[in-house]
C-alpha cells in the first residue's frame, strides 16, 4: 500500500509530538514521585525521632512520679480528700432515707395505712388464688 509522502510526514509529526507529550508527562511524573520520596522520608525522619522523644519523655515521667515525693504527697492529700467527700455523701444518703422513711410513717398513719387490719391484708394479698396475674 503506498503512503504519500505528505501523510507520512503529519503521521510522523504526530507521533513526535505524541512521543514528546509522553516524555514530558514521564519527567513529570518522575519529579513529582522524587519528590514524594523526599517528603516521606523527611515525614518518616520526623516521626522516628518524635517516637524516641515520645519513649524518653514517658520515661522521665515515670520516674519523676515515683520519685516526686511532692507529687506522692498531693495525691495521698487527695485521696484523704476524696475518702472524707465519699463519707460525708454516704452520710447525707443514709440521713435522707431515714428522713424518707419517717415520712413515709406519717403518711401511712394520716392515712389509715397503719391499722393492724391493713397489715394483716398485705400478706394476703400477695397469696390470693384468685388473682390473674400480676397486674390485678
Amino acid at each position: 500500500m503506498f503512503v504519500t509522502r505528505r501523510r507520512h510526514a503529519a503521521e510522523t509529526t504526530a507521533l513526535r509530538k505524541q512521543a514528546a507529550a509522553a516524555e514530558a508527562r514521564q519527567a513529570a511524573t518522575e519529579t513529582e514521585r522524587q519528590q514524594l520520596a523526599r517528603q516521606l522520608a523527611e515525614a518518616d525522619a520526623t516521626a522516628r525521632g518524635l517516637e524516641e522523644q515520645l519513649l524518653v519523655t514517658g520515661r522521665r515521667m515515670a520516674a519523676l512520679a515515683e520519685s516526686d515525693p511532692g507529687y506522692a504527697a498531693a495525691l495521698e492529700r487527695r485521696i484523704t480528700r476524696l475518702q472524707r467527700v465519699g463519707a460525708r455523701l454516704l452520710t447525707v444518703r443514709d440521713a435522707e432515707r431515714h428522713r424518707a422513711d419517717r415520712l413515709q410513717a406519717r403518711l401511712d398513719e394520716a392515712l389509715g395505712l397503719d391499722d393492724t387490719a391493713v397489715l394483716a391484708g398485705r400478706d394476703w394479698q400477695r397469696t390470693r388464688q384468685d388473682r390473674k396475674g400480676p397486674a390485678s
